[in-house]
């Protein structure tokens, strides 16, 4: 019986050394997709900036935050304008309207702001610049700050503006 343990076991090394005896494995792939989003976003936390009552020959200041975000890997900035400060027939000078930027807080923008109080026109004006990383995946906070001094002499009344803001790449 030992004689035949032996002899099987020499057979079974014989045929694995001759290559008859192995192992075989079969493979195969498969791709993975997946589509992230484009995000592109913005948007200004409040509707409505009341300055309260300001007297003639003094200023009136409010404040908004802007919300912006992408992850479209694109340079972007946010431009503004103004419509005419009206109360009726009576207008506010816009050169006497005045907005400046700055980020602070939590997701507070890396980019460029306007820090100083620049006047506001009814054509499109700097108000920030995304910085490169703010290209990537970003939600940002920005504010702007708005100014308006009242002329002497200005009638009473309530007057109203419209700014728009506009986030582009």
């Amino acid at each position: 019986m030992k004689k035949l343990i032996v002899l099987g076991v020499m057979l079974l090394i014989g045929l694995c050394a001759s290559g008859l005896a192995y192992a075989v494995s079969v493979n195969d792939t498969v791709g993975v997709l997946l589509t992230v989003g484009e995000k592109f976003t913005f948007a200004i936390g409040e509707s409505v900036v009341d300055m309260g009552t300001v007297m003639e020959g003094s200023a009136g200041s409010g404040s908004v935050t802007m919300y912006a975000g992408t992850n479209r890997n694109l340079p972007w900035t946010i431009k503004v304008k103004s419509s005419t400060i009206a109360s009726g027939a009576n207008l506010i000078p816009l050169s006497n309207f005045k907005f400046y930027t700055f980020a602070a807080g939590e997701q507070a923008g890396t980019g460029t702001c306007i820090a100083t109080a620049t006047a506001l026109t009814a054509l499109d004006q700097l108000a920030y610049t995304a910085s490169l990383v703010e290209k990537i995946d970003t939600d940002v906070r920005v504010t702007m700050g708005f100014v308006l001094d009242v002329p002497y002499s200005q009638p009473s009344g309530t007057y109203a503006a419209t700014v728009t803001a506009t986030m582009t790449e």
